[in-house]
């Protein structure tokens, strides 16, 4: 037992008198070579509101900007007027029987994209009237007559450059719908003197166009420094009728062509107010000039030997023709000016009834040396629709 504990205690000596030693051993924790950490987002956005798709929210939008972008206004009328008279009266006071009628279309578009403007107009008359009229055998008959027969087409895109003023073009066609004849008693195809596209006439021009702001004096001016003029001659029996009578031209064009091309400038001013409660009249103009000096600059030389061949043709006429004749030359004369000026006042009795006052003055050389014009009262039916 004593060894025992001789041993233990032994043991227990060599224990505290031998050093300790312990060893730990740490990592790094930061990764090795320097890589980043990087952290990716997983999580998609997801749109919590409640405004979804709908094809018929997009289809009333779509809508509401061609109803902004455009505007539209289209007038029909139907007009006349009519007097009877029974055999009584006639034979003690006198009288014709008549029947006058006249009906108008008029359309007016006009679409806008921030600075692009495109307007575009359209109108067309045609109008006949019966009168009895004195036959060969002594009796009197009624007779259809055509008076007025017109239509023309515009259309003018722009730029504008400010409020007042734009960059512009435009294009406009007009002639007339079926075939014109000398008089009410000469209707017949040899009697005929003018038609469809005989003539027409196309107008093509490039400038600027000025637009008052003043909402009293609303007008427009444009004025074209190039402009071109197209003459539309395309009907063989008009031509045939011509040809009968000698002449060397239709309507300015060489009788053996169809079509005549000048060039030149053109000023167009047109205006449109309304007065009154709810318009009850209103007043339109529209004035268009053109002349054709690059083709008579062009010409030049030709109507020169023109002038001289006729100079000295009258002088060796009145010389009692003596010699020799000058030499014929091709006939070639200088253009004038041409004038078309429309007007038209409207006078509203109400929304489906009014009366109407139009007057119409053309000056165009080429086809009648005196100025032309028309004038007309009517009574009738007129509708409008509007877009907005």
């Amino acid at each position: 037992m004593k060894k025992l504990r001789f041993i233990a205690l032994a043991l227990t000596a060599m224990a505290l008198s031998t050093p300790a030693f312990a060893q730990f051993t740490i990592e790094e924790s930061a990764p090795k070579g320097g890589d980043n950490i990087k952290f990716e987002q997983k999580m998609v956005n997801i749109d919590a509101s409640t405004d979804y798709y709908s094809a018929a929210k997009a289809r009333a939008e779509r809508a509401r900007i061609r109803k902004e972008r455009n505007s539209l206004e289209i007038t029909g009328s139907l007009q006349g007027s009519m007097t009877s008279y029974n055999d009584a009266w006639t034979d003690s006071r006198g009288g014709d029987n008549t029947v006058t009628i006249l009906a108008n279309i008029g359309l007016k578009h006009t679409f806008t994209k921030e600075r692009f403007v495109i307007n575009t107009q359209f109108s067309a008359k045609y109008g006949y009237n019966r009168i009895k009229i004195d036959q060969e055998d002594g009796s009197r008959d009624g007779v259809w007559f055509k008076n007025i027969d017109e239509f023309w087409f515009q259309t003018q895109p722009s730029y504008k450059v400010n409020e007042k003023w734009a960059y512009s073009a435009m294009l406009k066609l007009k002639s007339q719908f079926s075939t014109t004849y000398k008089s009410r008693s000469e209707q017949t195809s040899a009697d005929a003197i003018s038609g469809f596209m005989a003539p027409g006439n196309l107008d093509l021009s490039v400038g600027m166009t000025y637009t008052s702001t003043h909402a009293k004096l609303p007008f427009t001016i444009s004025l074209n420094p190039l402009s071109g003029n197209g003459i539309i001659a395309a009907n063989d029996k008009i031509r045939h009728n011509y040809e009968e009578r000698g002449d060397k031209t239709w309507f300015g064009v060489d009788i053996d062509k169809n079509f005549l091309f000048t060039g030149g400038s053109s000023v167009k001013v047109e205006f449109a107010r309304s007065w009154g409660s709810n318009g009850w009249f209103n007043y339109n103009t529209n004035l268009y000039c053109y002349y054709g000096w690059i083709t008579n600059v062009a010409r030049h030389s030709k109507i020169e030997a023109w002038r001289d061949y006729e100079k000295a043709y009258q002088k060796w006429n009145d010389g009692g023709q003596v010699g020799t004749a000058p030499a014929a030359v091709d006939k070639v004369v200088s253009l004038h000016p041409t004038v078309e000026w429309r007007n038209t006042l409207t006078f509203k009795a109400s929304k489906y009834f009014s009366t109407q006052v139009y007057f119409q003055l053309n000056y165009d050389k080429a086809q009648n040396t005196s100025v032309q014009m028309y004038s007309m009262l009517t009574l009738g039916l007129t509708y409008t629709f509007k877009n907005k």
